[in-house]
C-alpha cells in the first residue's frame, strides 16, 4: 500500500499578499503537540500480510522498485536499514503505515549520531482512514524499536508567539538552530470538514523557502510588477535547493551532484517548482494566471546554477582541506 505523506503548509497568521490564513483548525485549549521539523528524506514502511514482507517507500515510489541499484544503495541505506527491522513486531500492525524521516544529508548539518538513522512521527491507519495521535506513534515508536520524533511541547494551545517560542531548539544539529517546528492539533486530528490543516509548519527564517514581504501589494500596481514580486517572494533559493535535494532522493540525480548534472537538471527543475509553489501557495500562483510559469522557471534555473556552483566550490574546498 503506497500513501503519501500529508502536505504540511506554513503557518500563515495573517493575511500576506496572495495567500490567505490557515489558522482556523487550531482554537484556544486545543491539545497540541509540537515537534522538531527535521531535514532528511521522507521515508515510510508497511507490512504487507499478503507476501509477508515490510515494503519501504520514499515520498515517491516503493524502493524494492529501483531496479537500476543494488537493494543497500537504494533511497541512501534506508532499504538495507528496514530489512534489520524485526518483521514480527511489525506484522502486528499490518493496517498501518509508518511514516518518518530517513536522516540523510540535505541541507541541515545534524549530529553524527542522528545521521543514517529513520525518527518516526506519523502512523496512518488504514482502516479508520486517518493518523494515529502522538502519543500512540511515540508508544508504536518505542514497540517496534525506532527513535520517535523530539517533542518540545504536548499541551493546551495558547497562542502562535508560544509556539515561536521553541524554534531556537538544538537537538539534532550541531549547533545551529532546527530547520522550524510541526504543530500538530490533536483535538482536531483527521476532522474531514475542517477547511483548514491540522498540521502547520514554522520554519526559521535561514532555512525559509518563502521570502518575507514587508509590502502588500495594491491593486493599483501593474500587472507584471506583481507577477514579479510574487514569484521573486516564492521562488527562493532554499526552495529551489529543497526540490534539488529531492531530485537526489528519487534517484534522478546522483547522490554527489553538481554542476555536471545541470543537463539533467534544466529541463525539468521549472515544471517541479512550479509544481511546488501550486501546491504550497497555491493563492500566489493562481493570481499571476499564465505569467507566473514563465517567470518562475527561468528564475528557478538561473538560481539552480548558482547553488550547483556553490556546491561544486564546497566540495572542492573541503577536499583540499584534507590531509
Amino acid at each position: 500500500m503506497f500513501k503519501k505523506f500529508i502536505n504540511i503548509n506554513r503557518l500563515v497568521e495573517k493575511n500576506e499578499p496572495c495567500k490567505n490564513i490557515n489558522t482556523w483548525a487550531f482554537r484556544p485549549e486545543d491539545h497540541i503537540v509540537i515537534e522538531i521539523k527535521v531535514d532528511g528524506s521522507n521515508a515510510s514502511i508497511h507490512y504487507d500480510a499478503s507476501t509477508g514482507k515490510v515494503r519501504a517507500f520514499s515520498r515517491t515510489q516503493e524502493l524494492r522498485d529501483m531496479k537500476d541499484l543494488e537493494p543497500e544503495d537504494r533511497f541512501y541505506g534506508f532499504l538495507k536499514y528496514v530489512d534489520t527491522l524485526d518483521k514480527e513486531k511489525l506484522k502486528r500492525y499490518p493496517n498501518y503505515i509508518f511514516f518518518g524521516e530517513w536522516m540523510s544529508q540535505h541541507k541541515v548539518k545534524y549530529k553524527k549520531e542522528f545521521q543514517n538513522i529513520w525518527i518516526l512521527y506519523d502512523v496512518y491507519d488504514l482502516q479508520q482512514d486517518g493518523y494515529l495521535p502522538q502519543e500512540k506513534v511515540r508508544d508504536l515508536a518505542q514497540e517496534i524499536s525506532v527513535p520517535f520524533i523530539n517533542v518540545v511541547y504536548s499541551g493546551a494551545f495558547v497562542s502562535w508567539n508560544h509556539c515561536r517560542k521553541f524554534m531556537d531548539q538544538t537537538f539534532y544539529t550541531t549547533g545551529e538552530p532546527e530547520e522550524g517546528i510541526i504543530i500538530k492539533n490533536m483535538s482536531r486530528l483527521n476532522e474531514k470538514d475542517l477547511r483548514a490543516p491540522f498540521y502547520l509548519k514554522i520554519v526559521n527564517k535561514k532555512y525559509a523557502e518563502v521570502k518575507e514581504s514587508g509590502k502588500i501589494l495594491s491593486e493599483q500596481e501593474k500587472e507584471k510588477k506583481q507577477v514579479f514580486d510574487t514569484v521573486v517572494r516564492i521562488v527562493t533559493e532554499q526552495r529551489v535547493e529543497k526540490e534539488l535535494w529531492k531530485m537526489r532522493d528519487e534517484g534522478r540525480i546522483p547522490e554527489r551532484f553538481g554542476m555536471e548534472q545541470m543537463n539533467l537538471i534544466a529541463p525539468v527543475i521549472a515544471k517541479r517548482i512550479y509544481a511546488d509553489c501550486l501546491k504550497e501557495e497555491r493563492e500566489a500562483v493562481e493570481s499571476c494566471g499564465k505569467m507566473f510559469g514563465k517567470s518562475a522557471g527561468g528564475l528557478a534555473i538561473h538560481l539552480a546554477q548558482g547553488i550547483l556552483e556553490r556546491m561544486d566550490r564546497e566540495r572542492e574546498s573541503e577536499e583540499n582541506e584534507q590531509p
